[in-house]
């Protein structure tokens, strides 16, 4: 549950080091908001989510003007929650706003 200020700056230290510039595309997980001891209110969780998002979308335009970004998936802390295709792929399309996951594994020559 990390400050918006805080991934702020992850997000920038990762533009810093030149690896947005290498991205065709971000995938950013649904942020969890509650914990055992913390359980905002509905509005605040909201709130808090599109704080991160922005904070992120912000960061990664700024190095990468052209990337995808596709925010609010549920992979990682969160339920429901998507696996994630290890192994496979994850298709960005900006156009239909669609994000489709190849769970396959292919096997590599040689």
């Amino acid at each position: 549950m990390p400050a918006p200020a805080l991934v702020r700056r992850w997000v920038r230290a990762l533009g810093e080091r030149d690896v947005l510039t290498a991205v065709e595309g971000v995938v950013v997980a649904r942020p969890p908001m509650s914990n055992h001891e913390l359980v905002p209110l509905l509005g605040q969780r909201k709130q808090r989510r599109a704080d991160q998002y922005e904070a992120v979308i912000t960061q990664v335009t700024r190095y990468n003007k052209h990337a995808v970004i596709c925010a609010g998936v549920p992979f990682g802390h969160t339920r429901p929650q998507w696996i994630l295709p290890y192994g496979g792929s994850i298709q960005l399309d900006g156009h239909t706003q669609a994000i489709t996951a190849d769970y396959g594994f292919v096997k590599q020559p040689g």
